[in-house]
């Protein structure tokens, strides 16, 4: 059976590339990478797959690396762009992540700051938010110079106490709440609320922004968003 170190070196396994864009102005401030596979798995049954067989941690550290390298070290300069990647707790409290993320500050030590770790508050990683070990590894990364987003907010439990406890630099609403979102007052409620709260720290991304929703989004204050509108992942503009 092939390592999965093997399946990226070959392009089985692969990245797409979306735009997060300013508000109202839909300016480019990075993107998130998501990872593809050729044969056409959806991703989170391919996470699926990997935590059955216990090799989660091993294709989470695999996308990180490759998703960096394709991105930093492509022809083009991504100057001040970030990149939104992302990570599994359960992942990051592994015994082998501190020598992993050593070895990625040291290689892209000057795109530090631009790397912006997106951490999914899922039920499936639940568990893990609970470790002691968790929070000090997100402050270990942070002291590194990497930025870290809450990813999904909206979709799981006890979110503000988890906000308390690894203060991210980013909050992504999920794309639940910007779906008709001029059409219920209920969504715009909810939308503004983390407007309100994001107001000082930390910044706020809206999922699934689309051209019907865009300018109710800009209205409610959401300044980054996320989604079709700005462009649909693919490959960077010099692949």
């Amino acid at each position: 059976m092939e390592s999965i170190a093997e399946l990226f070196k070959k392009k089985e396994y692969y990245h797409a590339f979306q735009p997060i864009c300013q508000l109202p102005e839909k300016s480019r401030i990075g993107y998130e990478v998501l990872l593809r596979s050729k044969a056409g798995i959806h991703p989170e049954a391919l996470f699926s797959l990997a935590k059955e067989n216990k090799m989660l941690p091993e294709l989470d550290v695999h996308s990180l690396h490759y998703a960096l390298l394709t991105f930093f070290h492509s022809s083009i300069e991504h100057k001040n762009e970030l990149l939104f990647v992302n990570i599994f707790p359960s992942t990051i409290i592994e015994d082998t992540f501190p020598g992993f993320i050593q070895k990625i500050a040291r290689s892209f030590r000057p795109f530090l700051t631009q790397i912006v770790l997106e951490i999914n508050e899922s039920i499936m990683e639940g568990e893990c938010w609970s470790e002691p070990i968790f929070t000090r590894r997100i402050a270990e990364l942070k002291k590194l110079g990497f930025l870290i987003a809450l990813d999904d907010v909206g979709d799981g439990a006890n979110i503000f106490s988890k906000i308390e406890d690894i203060s991210p630099d980013y909050i992504k609403i999920d794309r639940f709440f910007s779906q008709e979102l001029s059409s219920s007052l209920e969504k715009q409620k909810t939308v503004k609320l983390f407007v309100d709260f994001c107001k000082d720290a930390p910044q706020l991304i809206l999922e699934g922004v689309e051209e019907e929703d865009f300018a109710c989004a800009s209205l409610l204050g959401v300044a980054i968003g996320q989604g079709y509108l700005f462009g649909k992942p693919g490959s960077l503009p010099d692949e």
